[in-house]
């Protein structure tokens, strides 16, 4: 699917700790928007970090600890904070793995794996790498999704929250690098 367009000026800036506490960095976002639906209805944008800036390897994290994305719009207003909570002090060297945070707008006594109404608002994508030593990177690219309108669901029927649930890969938990 081709995007309509492209809005210029997001940005992120982007921390971890745990063991150690990086520096963060402010990276650009390039943020695309389509027409899914047959109403005009305005998409959520799907942003695009690259992380090739902040080095060859990528962006250098503790093996357990939280990783912090501040998404900023192009006034410099803050869109959403994005914490991740992880341990890859298993992982071995040379693997990658993933992580995903989704956020749903849902009921607040549901279950992600519900028969409910729900709405993707937010979504971020992180991709982990170790290197031979097994330090691990945010390797490539970092991927989102932001909702750039108000909730459709109506929350009159029941109570609506915003409900975030983070998942990785279980089997196999990494794989090689290729």
């Amino acid at each position: 699917m081709e995007p309509l367009g492209t809005i210029e000026g997001f940005t992120a800036e982007i921390g971890a700790s745990g063991r150690f506490c990086p520096s963060h960095v402010r990276l650009p976002v390039t943020a695309f928007f389509y027409s899914v639906t047959d109403d005009d209805q305005p998409s959520s944008y799907m942003g695009y970090i690259n992380l090739e800036s902040v080095g060859k390897r990528g962006y250098h994290v503790p093996a357990q600890g939280t990783i912090q994305v501040m998404l900023f719009n192009p006034n410099g207003t803050v869109v959403k904070i994005f914490v991740v909570r992880y341990n890859l002090s298993d992982m071995p060297p040379n693997c990658q793995t993933f992580c995903r945070q989704r956020v749903f707008y849902m009921p607040s006594n549901a279950n992600i794996n519900d028969e409910c109404e729900k709405e993707l608002r937010y979504l971020l994508h992180l991709r982990f790498q170790s290197s031979k030593s097994g330090r691990i990177y945010l390797h490539t690219d970092i991927r989102m999704i932001f909702a750039r309108h108000r909730p459709d669901l109506e929350s009159g029927i029941a109570t609506y929250e915003l409900r975030s649930f983070t998942e990785m890969p279980s089997n196999p938990r990494f794989s090689p690098k290729k």
